[in-house]
C-alpha cells in the first residue's frame, strides 16, 4: 500500500473526506490509546501541511 500524499488533495473541501483518503495502515497493530494519538497526530500533520500547501500557491 503506497504513503499517502498531499497530492491526494485536491482542494480543501476534500479535507472533509480525509477519513476516506487516508489509509492506516498500521490500523490493526493500533489498538491502545496510546497508539490511537500517534494515528490522531498523522492525520492533524496532513491537514496542517495540506493548508500549508494550498496557502502557498
Amino acid at each position: 500500500m503506497k504513503r499517502n500524499s498531499l497530492n491526494d488533495i485536491s482542494q480543501l473541501d476534500d479535507l472533509n473526506r480525509l477519513n476516506e483518503i487516508v489509509s492506516d495502515k498500521r490500523l490493526a497493530k493500533r489498538a491502545t490509546e496510546k497508539k490511537n494519538r500517534r494515528n490522531r497526530h498523522y492525520e492533524k500533520q496532513f491537514i496542517k501541511n495540506t493548508i500549508e500547501r494550498f496557502d502557498a500557491e
